[in-house]
């Protein structure tokens, strides 16, 4: 008996319901983070210029993991024209990226969807209140709207965790940019 509860923690815990494929991948597209299949990676953004900046506030969480939601949600939001709604999540972001498109100069803003080389998309979760002033979480996305030659937009980059400060992701997106594009 005394064996036997440590031997069974020991089985319990090495034997998963979702065991990895070979080759070290899982067997769902999606990662585990967050739900959106991560399909190619901020290289593909080296020599891509334009960029749209969107902030949503999704109502409806997709627990599939696909990427479709997401993608259609934000090309409504895009092809609708409505005024923004966040405008100080808006705001913050656009000035972190304005700073950077000073500095650098190689990326540039544009007003539609169809102008856009890829998209930068904050999807607002929440506010949270620590001290009494509303701080934004949510969850950074890059969409690459590449449909030249039948293809389909696809995510290349999302935040490392679920539920980030606004700040905190916007850097992350631009060292990374930077690094990709070698800017330093």
């Amino acid at each position: 008996m005394r064996y036997l509860l440590p031997l069974l923690f020991v089985v319990l815990t090495s034997s998963s319901p979702s065991q990895s494929m070979p080759g070290g991948q899982s067997d769902n597209s999606a990662d585990s983070s967050g739900g959106v299949a991560v399909t190619g990676s901020l290289a593909e953004l080296k020599n891509r210029r334009r960029v749209l900046l969107l902030v949503r506030r999704s109502a409806v969480v997709d627990s599939r993991g696909g990427a479709d939601t997401l993608l259609k949600e934000a090309y409504a939001a895009a092809a609708s024209g409505a005024p923004i709604r966040y405008p100080r999540i808006y705001n913050l972001l656009a000035r972190h990226l304005n700073k950077y498109m000073s500095r650098h100069q190689s990326i540039s803003a544009v007003r539609s969807a169809p102008d856009a080389e890829f998209i930068i998309l904050f999807n607002l979760l929440e506010y949270r209140y620590p001290l009494g002033h509303p701080y934004p979480y949510g969850e950074m996305f890059v969409i690459l709207n590449d449909t030249a030659q039948g293809r389909r937009p696809r995510v290349i980059w999302k935040t490392r965790k679920n539920s980030m400060w606004v700040e905190d992701a916007i850097k992350d997106l631009i060292r990374d940019l930077k690094t990709v594009r070698g800017e330093g």
